[in-house]
C-alpha cells in the first residue's frame, strides 16, 4: 500500500475531517475541530506523496494540475480514493517546504435528514426558479449540505442539473435527473464562464460552488430571474450577513437594481455551522431565512437589521436563527453550553436565552460569559 494510502485509511479509521502534511513535520489530523497528531510507523516524504497525489488524478487532470503547479506554486484538485472516500487537496509552498492540506469526502453521503436540515428545505427542493443560498465559515459543512440537496432533486425530478465547482466534490450518478459535473480549471476557466456558458446547456437547475465576485454574483442572480433554480455558497456567517456580503459587493451605482433583483428572487439563505457533540463527533446548527413577502420589502427597502426580528416571529413559516438551533441542541445534552455559546452570533441574547430555559440546569451556567 502507498504511503497516501496509509495516511488516509489512518485518518478515516480516527474519523478525521481533514489531514496536515509537509516537509519534516508530523502529520496532523482534525478529529471532532482538534487538531492531532498522526501515529504513523512509516517515514513521510513529501515529494513522495506529492507523486502519489498526482498519480491519483486522470491523466488529463495531471498534465493540467502540473501547469498549474509550476505556474502558481499551488493548486487545488480531488481524486478518489482507494477506499472510495473523495479527497480535496490543496498543495502549497511554505517557509517549512511543500505542504498539502488534505479534505476527506466521504462516499456514503448523508441525506437531508441524516444531516437534520430544517422540513423547509424540501419545499425548496421542489421550486423551479429562484435563488437559493448556502452559507457558513469553511469547514462548516456546506458542501454536504448541497450534496444532499442534489440527491434529494435527482431521486424525485426530471430535471437536468449543472454543478459548478472547484474542485468537484462529491461525484452523482444521474437517477431521474440529468447531471453535469464541471470543473473549473479543468472544464472552464472560470466560476463567471462556466456560468454564463450554462445558460447554452439547457439547465434546469445550476449548483455554483461559490460565488467569487461580481460578475458570478450577478449572473446567478440573471439566470434565477430567467426561469432556472440557482443554489450558490458563500463564506458567510449568518443569513443578514449573506445578504448584505451579496449586495455590497457591487458598486453604489448598481446596488439599487441588484437590491430590487435579489428580493424578486432570493428564496431564501441557509447559513450553519458545525459544533463538537457531547458523545462525540459534530452535528450541524443552522439558521434559516425564508424570503417571505415582509423578508423582501426589508432588503427592497434597504432595511437589513430588521431581519433578525423578522426571523424571531417567523418560527411558524418555518424559519429559525441560529440561537434557536443551538439551544434546542442544549437542552436535549447534544452539545454543550459552552460549545454553543461560542458558535451563537448573538451570544448575550443566547446566553440570556439558556438561563430563562427550564431544561437546562443553571449549574451549567455559571461560568459563562
Amino acid at each position: 500500500m502507498r504511503e497516501l494510502d496509509m495516511i488516509l485509511a489512518a485518518a478515516s479509521n480516527a474519523r478525521a475531517t481533514d489531514i496536515h502534511i509537509g516537509e519534516s513535520i508530523i502529520p496532523r489530523m482534525r478529529v471532532d475541530t482538534e487538531l492531532l497528531p498522526m501515529k504513523l510507523n512509516i517515514p513521510v516524504s513529501m515529494e513522495t506523496l506529492f507523486e502519489q497525489i498526482m498519480q491519483s488524478l486522470k491523466p488529463k487532470e495531471r498534465d493540467i494540475m502540473l501547469k498549474k503547479f509550476a505556474e502558481n506554486k499551488d493548486l487545488d484538485c480531488a481524486f478518489t480514493a482507494f477506499n472510495g472516500n473523495r479527497v480535496r487537496v490543496n498543495v502549497y509552498r511554505s517557509e517549512n517546504g511543500l505542504s498539502a492540506a488534505l479534505r476527506i469526502i466521504p462516499h456514503m453521503r448523508l441525506s437531508m435528514e441524516n444531516i437534520g436540515l430544517p422540513f423547509y428545505m424540501a419545499s425548496i427542493c421542489k421550486t423551479k426558479s429562484g435563488l437559493f443560498i448556502v452559507s457558513g465559515a469553511s469547514g462548516s459543512g456546506k458542501t454536504t449540505t448541497i450534496a444532499a440537496i442534489i440527491d434529494s432533486i435527482n431521486d424525485n425530478r426530471n430535471v437536468h442539473i449543472i454543478t459548478i465547482e472547484d474542485p468537484v466534490e462529491y461525484v452523482f450518478q444521474s437517477k431521474r435527473a440529468l447531471i453535469s459535473q464541471r470543473e473549473i480549471g479543468l472544464h472552464s476557466p472560470s466560476f463567471y464562464d462556466a456560468l454564463r456558458s450554462s445558460m447554452r446547456e439547457n439547465p434546469d437547475i445550476i449548483v455554483l460552488g461559490e460565488m467569487r465576485d461580481i460578475e458570478t454574483a450577478r449572473t446567478a442572480i440573471e439566470l434565477a430571474e430567467t426561469g432556472h433554480l440557482v443554489f450558490a455558497t458563500l463564506h458567510t456567517r449568518t443569513s443578514i450577513s449573506t445578504v448584505d456580503r451579496l449586495i455590497g459587493q457591487f458598486p453604489p451605482a448598481e446596488q439599487r437594481q441588484i437590491r430590487l433583483m435579489l428580493s424578486d428572487n432570493l428564496l431564501g439563505v441557509l447559513s450553519q455551522t458545525l459544533l463538537p457533540k457531547s458523545g462525540g463527533g459534530l452535528i450541524a446548527a443552522f439558521e434559516l431565512l425564508i424570503a417571505t413577502h415582509s423578508i423582501r420589502n426589508l432588503i427592497r427597502e434597504e432595511k437589513l437589521p430588521q431581519i433578525y426580528s423578522v426571523l424571531q416571529t417567523g418560527r411558524s413559516q418555518g424559519m429559525m436563527t441560529m440561537e434557536d438551533s443551538l439551544l434546542a441542541y442544549v437542552e436535549r445534552g447534544i452539545v454543550s453550553p459552552s460549545d454553543a455559546l461560542l458558535k451563537a452570533p448573538m451570544r448575550s441574547q443566547f446566553l440570556e436565552m439558556m438561563r430563562n430555559s427550564q431544561k437546562i440546569n443553571a449549574s451549567f451556567l455559571r461560568n459563562l460569559y
